[in-house]
């Protein structure tokens, strides 16, 4: 029998996401060499864009675009058409988590049976949208400094600064490091989001309880009895023992960067505020 093809995304869907990491790319690529203009690549990164007046106006209208797009999921999403629900957290992302700890860990046998959207999936989607937030309230304040400080404190304008750089820093590090890993470097080649489709292989790996509903609204009753993560439990050793040493890595370079920011947010305050 033919394998099946799920829709996973809309074009509407598609195209958002696209302008969102086409945009995101831009920024990173034009943002960083801001924070250490004095090393050799920044250099060559700001050569590579035109100069230094190029790389401030694609950073710039960059993030209005990434702003635009932003605006725009919400109010398509959330009012125009019927809100999903289950893209909320809830106490079954709790036990998923917990029990696919334990499976990683070899404590269980077992692994979650994921619905539409993992624990992780959620936790990508609303990173993204308060990393939105954040750089861009803060960007929107540098862009525009002197007239902010009309405004606003001084401190303020500094504390603005520090939070942009350390939340691109830590976005950076969750799309190019986490998710990449995960929806490139885990499922090559994924093409998902450019055809918006993806296939029954995934769909039973990835999102058993969904694709359970999905066949049975077609009356295949006895799909999803397969456990396609026997393949996964077979490579432990290099799946299980990666995604726990990247944790590990990722948990460490966040508190070094809160660390940082922490010292760097008391000498603000006291400079600037107090």
């Amino acid at each position: 029998m033919a394998e099946f093809k799920f829709k996973r995304f809309t074009l509407n869907q598609r195209i958002q996401h696209i302008i969102f990491f086409a945009s995101f790319i831009l920024l990173a690529y034009t943002g960083f060499p801001l924070k250490f203009p004095d090393e050799w690549w920044s250099r060559w990164m700001i050569a590579s864009v035109g100069g230094f007046d190029n790389r401030t106006f694609i950073h710039h209208y960059a993030g209005l675009a990434m702003l635009g797009v932003s605006v725009y999921h919400v109010v398509f999403h959330a009012i125009l058409e019927k809100p999903r629900v289950d893209v909320l957290f809830n106490l079954k992302d709790v036990q998923d988590f917990k029990q696919q700890m334990l499976y990683y860990l070899r404590y269980s046998d077992e692994h979650p049976k994921f619905g539409r959207y993992t624990w992780k999936q959620k936790f990508e989607y609303f990173g993204a949208g308060f990393g939105a937030v954040v750089m861009g309230f803060t960007g929107i304040l540098m862009w525009h400094p002197l007239e902010a400080m009309k405004y606003l404190p001084i401190g303020l304008i500094q504390i603005s600064n520090l939070i942009h750089t350390w939340e691109a820093v830590l976005a950076s590090l969750a799309v190019f490091i986490g998710h990449f890993y995960d929806e490139h470097f885990g499922k090559f080649l994924n093409i998902s989001w450019i055809t918006g489709n993806i296939s029954e292989e995934e769909m039973r790996h990835e999102h058993p309880l969904e694709y359970e509903d999905a066949m049975k609204s077609h009356g295949i009753e006895d799909a999803g009895s397969v456990n396609e993560h026997g393949k996964e439990r077979n490579n432990f050793l290099v799946i299980g023992f990666a995604k726990i040493l990247f944790a590990i890595v990722f948990i460490a370079i966040t508190v070094w960067m809160l660390w940082i920011s922490y010292h760097a947010l008391v000498e603000a305050v006291t400079t600037y505020m107090l």
